[in-house]
């Protein structure tokens, strides 16, 4: 132990000895390190963001369907509906569970005056809807007629369409007074039809089909000959580090005739997005770490050509080889854990320091700006100096190995 101590100091005093040698490399890994933290922080924050957005302004963390649903979603859904307030009444009973909001999605036409389109149509109940997905209303404009907010008084046939069908009805809009018509084959296959009054637009929070209409579950349910009934419920949780165990308590709830699917399971573009980056990440990450710890190599390599009469002297004097390569690795490890900490803390600051305001951006598959918070769990700076640390006495392995097969005498000569 009093040996492994006499080496550390010996070490450290070697690291500080060449001092402009030794702020060089630091400065090499600082630069590094905090630039890799900062971006992660950044990732993060843009992750969380995006996953907040889903799950609190479109999915909701859970899902409700009768078993089959999710296969036969584009066939026929309206034939896998189930009574509403029963099983909403069984799901808000579990642990865990926060709100519930039923929903029916159905395919439709809308038609103003003599244009007539096609769209994919999501009914909500509009009080139910903002406790499951308090985030929807952010990507709505025009959004008081629908939920009945700020005083404004709802409009029993409100519609929101996304900002591309606003766009190609407004022609129709403008030469026609008469309301706008729903129209949709009901439960049984007959077309039916229902006034609508387009009332705003809605912001699209994730890539998909631009042709969307949002009405109310009242309407969609007269409409449909679905009273009481839909093919959805949306689901809050009140910890989405639990999300697994909720889920799986209230498949046990509801029973074998229904399904229950995570937001990672509906919204998996999100999913796919997030290991996309930190895939690209990883790469980038591990490229400056390459370049980083070559620079250490670099620098006991260096070190020992200038030492060589020194490490011929150890030898003389009876120093083994295995402490010469101990020295050396000790000096590196020194180097890549200082240099990973204060990268470390720089990136933190920064990340910190960004996420005090928020960046706010928009993602080129989404209308709704997204606020982003940058974080760095702490478990990932530990990571980050324990690899920059152990990725320097490895990369050192070399520079003390050739230290240690030195000869003696050729040392002491300065060869």
């Amino acid at each position: 132990m009093r040996r492994t101590l006499s080496l550390l100091r010996i070490a450290l005093r070697n690291v500080l000895r060449n001092r402009r040698r030794t702020l060089i490399t630091l400065a090499a890994l600082l630069v590094g390190v905090s630039v890799m933290v900062s971006v992660r922080g950044v990732l993060n924050g843009l992750q969380s963001a995006l996953v907040e957005n889903v799950v609190k302004g479109q999915t909701g963390a859970l899902q409700v369907h009768r078993k089959g649903y999710r296969q036969n979603v584009l066939a026929s859904p309206l034939t896998l509906d189930f009574e509403s307030e029963p099983i909403a009444e069984k799901a808000r009973a579990v642990p865990g569970v926060q709100a519930v909001a039923p929903r029916i999605a159905f395919g439709g036409m809308l038609a103003v005056g003599d244009e007539t389109i096609f769209l994919f149509n999501q009914a909500i109940d509009p009080a139910a809807e903002l406790k499951v997905c308090p985030k929807r209303g952010a990507a709505m404009h025009d959004a008081g007629k629908f939920f009945g907010a700020g005083g404004i008084e709802q409009v029993a046939d409100a519609v929101l369409v996304t900002g591309e069908l606003e766009k190609a009805l407004r022609p129709a809009m403008a030469k026609t007074k008469d309301p706008a018509a729903l129209l949709a084959p009901d439960r049984d296959g007959a077309l039916s039809g229902e006034n609508a009054t387009i009332v705003g637009k809605v912001d699209l929070s994730g890539p998909g089909d631009r042709k969307l209409g949002i009405v109310r579950l009242d309407v969609a349910q007269r409409l449909l000959k679905m009273e009481g009934r839909v093919t959805e419920l949306a689901v809050a949780v009140d910890d989405l580090s639990r999300l697994e165990q909720t889920k799986a308590a209230l498949q046990q709830a509801l029973g074998e005739g229904y399904e229950v699917h995570t937001w990672e399971e509906i919204a998996s573009f999100v999913v796919d997005i997030r290991n996309m980056q930190n895939a690209l990440l990883s790469l980038v990450a591990a490229v400056f770490m390459l370049l980083m710890l070559l620079g250490v190599a670099n620098t006991m390599l260096m070190s020992v050509l200038d030492r060589t009469r020194e490490i011929g002297t150890m030898m003389a004097v009876g120093v083994r080889r295995q402490t010469i390569v101990a020295l050396f690795l000790m000096e590196a490890g020194f180097i890549g854990a200082l240099g990973g900490s204060l990268g470390g803390a720089l990136g933190w600051g920064l990340s910190s320091w960004l996420s005090a305001d928020g960046i706010s951006l928009r993602l080129p598959t989404s209308d709704v700006p997204y606020v982003i918070h940058p974080f760095v769990p702490v478990q990932y700076l530990a990571a980050v100096v324990a690899i920059a640390a152990t990725g320097a006495v490895l990369f050192a392995l070399y520079p003390a190995w050739r230290a240690s097969r030195l000869r003696p005498v050729e040392a002491l000569a300065g060869g």
